[in-house]
């Protein structure tokens, strides 16, 4: 991978953000997350899920980045659909309840460790245990806020607007991703996205 990752330090650093969210964590969910929670280490352009094979599994990245990524035959690429940073997961069905596939194929954007937990191990404490409630809940919400926004941006007809607006409400994305990654998600092309990034860098 280029870059050691240690997986204790990871999941120590994941369970103390779980922590702040949920302030009264017990002996239990250090447990659960022990025994239910695999570190799987990722590298650049792995396919963890694809489409079209049915998984009941939620990906949560720990060092890294994921990607849902789908193939767009007029455009010949991939495009990038959603991001998941550090702390950002994915499902691999529609939602937790859903039996159906999720769209896109979930890919490495960047090296690093992917928690990787499967919904059996969550169901039966759904709506029981108020600490893996949040957790789910917050990955759920983060994932709604931004497609929200890609959702705006999508709307916008100047791309200089488009390219304003991603910066200014997706500051963690315009930071991370590469410009062709950007271009991939923005549906923008390159020369584009650089013409439009300068006159971002001028204006802040």
């Amino acid at each position: 991978m280029g870059t050691y990752y240690s997986e204790k330090e990871a999941l120590l650093t994941f369970y103390t953000y779980w922590a702040k969210l949920h302030p009264e964590l017990e002996d239990f969910h250090k447990r659960w997350l022990l025994k239910n929670g695999e570190i799987i280490p990722m590298t650049r352009g792995q396919i963890l899920s694809e489409t079209p094979h049915m998984q009941s599994t939620l990906y949560i990245v720990l060092v890294g980045i994921l990607a849902k990524e789908r193939y767009c035959p007029d455009r010949d690429e991939r495009l990038i659909m959603t991001v998941a940073l550090p702390h950002m997961g994915f499902f691999t069905t529609m939602h937790f309840f859903s039996r159906s596939p999720a769209l896109g194929d979930i890919v490495c954007l960047k090296s690093g460790l992917v928690l990787k937990i499967p919904y059996k191990a969550i169901g039966p404490y759904r709506n029981q245990e108020k600490a893996i409630d949040t957790l789910i809940d917050l990955l759920v919400n983060k994932k709604k806020y931004q497609l929200d926004h890609l959702r705006v941006i999508s709307t916008l007809p100047n791309i200089t607007s488009r390219y304003f607006y991603f910066g200014d409400h997706l500051p963690s994305l315009y930071n991370t991703l590469s410009q062709s990654e950007q271009s991939r998600l923005l549906l923008i092309s390159e020369r584009s996205i650089q013409r439009a990034k300068r006159l971002y860098v001028r204006r802040r």
